[in-house]
């Protein structure tokens, strides 16, 4: 009988049994320093222990491992559904697992400890939650804490967790918001404010990201900072108007300080839509900071005219004098704050009606466009009627040649004869200055007019 390296059958990978270490260095790929035979004798320990044979096969990126059923259906909901009416299981895409994760959480179905890295915690984090392991004692919650701890603790090794998240975008994201969650702690633990990791990445994976970091920050100006370092470094012209427009929607402007609603209107690769958010926004509040200045105002003003009704009763001492006079410099600031925020809000309005007057520009240019094509096509057709004998007479067409009028018809007599007279309006050319309308009045004018050798 021929053994299963003789038949073609892929060798199983096996992992040893390893401790957390929270002061393992960081590796640039995911590691899980295991030796081949660990696993191996712990399924077969398993199966002394039991009386019993591995009774499963699970293939992974080509690489068989035989397990307990009663071992992996116990921690994973998915192979627990997935292995219900068979025995040989074959893990393939969209679930993003390779054979070493695989290693890892099968050796955690046998009470193993499984070694989580920089380099690998993200990547067994987000196996552990496509594999349901998400029990109160599951892989899935030992992996959060190892996550967490990883990245809130040094700042070289978030930055190591976030750049071996981005080969595994977008289920990193979607999975349990791993890149999203090393950017925050990033800006918000370690302060780092710039991240080139974040250019990298594919506008859709880059708008996913930014739509978790939009639903779960109380402050959307970490959201524009990184949109607006995005779109500044991937030059934005260059990223298609509905990518950038979907990215940009994910900012709230509702949430954003007052300097970062400055910025944004004035921010010439913010989409116009963003922009006018912003302006109306800023226009709000604007108007509930002068609501507050005046209520402000008039609590002063009750105060002050109490302490002119007091000081009418006694005679005012020198601590009198000071408060007064303490009063009507706060009045007066708040004066000049109104003042300067009324300001505001008029350039504000003006400058929303300046961007509503190019909005409507360039609609009328279009139906302006549309007029000249049918403007030229009616030319064609138009005619003018001359007038004969009193009479219209139908069907003669106007054209650019002809543009001699003849009218016939009774004038004042002059020197004792009936006269006729032609208008000659010139020949029609669009480029000649003055519409028809006015070439037509002053031809009718020269006709009529009586020449100087009749007036003598």
């Amino acid at each position: 009988m021929r053994g299963l390296n003789q038949l073609g059958a892929v060798e199983t990978i096996y992992e040893e049994e390893c401790e957390f270490s929270s002061t393992s260095s960081p590796s640039p790929t995911p590691s899980f320093s295991s030796s081949p035979a660990s696993l191996h004798s712990r399924v077969k320990a398993w199966s002394l222990k039991i009386g019993r044979d591995t009774d499963v096969l699970v293939r992974v990126q080509g690489v068989c491992f035989r397990l307990h059923k009663d071992r992996v259906v116990s921690q994973s909901s998915y192979l627990k559904r997935r292995l219900t009416e068979t025995s040989d299981l074959t893990i393939s895409p969209p679930l993003n697992i390779t054979a070493d994760t695989f290693a890892a959480v099968a050796h955690f179905c046998y009470n193993a400890k499984v070694q989580m890295t920089p380099a690998n915690v993200a990547v067994i984090r987000m196996a552990s939650e496509m594999l349901g392991m998400t029990a109160a004692d599951g892989l899935s919650h030992v992996a959060e804490m190892r996550f967490w701890e990883v990245v809130c603790n040094n700042p070289e090794q978030a930055l190591t967790v976030l750049r071996s998240c981005m080969p595994l975008l977008p289920e990193a994201e979607t999975t349990a918001s791993l890149v999203s969650r090393c950017i925050e702690a990033l800006v918000s633990v370690h302060r780092i404010t710039r991240l080139n990791e974040v250019n990298e990445m594919q506008p859709p994976h880059f708008q996913i990201v930014v739509e978790s970091m939009g639903r779960r920050f109380e402050n959307h100006d970490v959201v524009y900072k990184m949109v607006d370092s995005y779109l500044q470094e991937n030059k934005f012209a260059k990223v298609p108007e509905e990518e950038r427009s979907g990215i940009c929607s994910c900012i709230d402007c509702t949430k954003l300080s007052s300097g970062a609603l400055l910025e944004c209107v004035q921010n010439p690769r913010m989409p116009l839509r963003l922009v006018m958010r912003a302006v109306l926004v800023e226009h709000l509040n604007t108007r509930h900071s002068i609501a507050m200045a005046s209520s402000q105002v008039q609590r002063h003003q009750l105060r002050l005219e109490s302490n002119v009704g007091r000081q009418r009763r006694r005679s005012m001492t020198l601590g009198d004098f000071i408060h007064r006079d303490a009063a009507l410099r706060q009045t007066e600031r708040l004066k000049t704050v109104m003042d300067s925020t009324n300001e505001r809000i008029r350039s504000l309005e003006e400058e929303v009606r300046c961007m509503n007057r190019v909005l409507r520009e360039c609609e009328g240019k279009e139906v302006e466009e549309e007029r000249g094509v049918l403007g030229s096509e009616r030319s064609a057709s138009f005619h003018f009627v001359p007038v004969e004998n009193g009479r219209v007479k139908k069907g003669e067409r106007w054209s650019s040649s002809s543009s001699r009028i003849e009218l016939d018809g009774r004038m004042e007599e002059h020197q004792g004869k009936r006269s006729s007279f032609s208008v000659d309006v010139g020949r029609v050319n669009p480029k000649t200055n003055g519409t028809f309308r006015q070439r037509f009045m002053i031809g009718l004018k020269n006709a009529f007019r009586v020449p100087n050798s009749a007036s003598t």
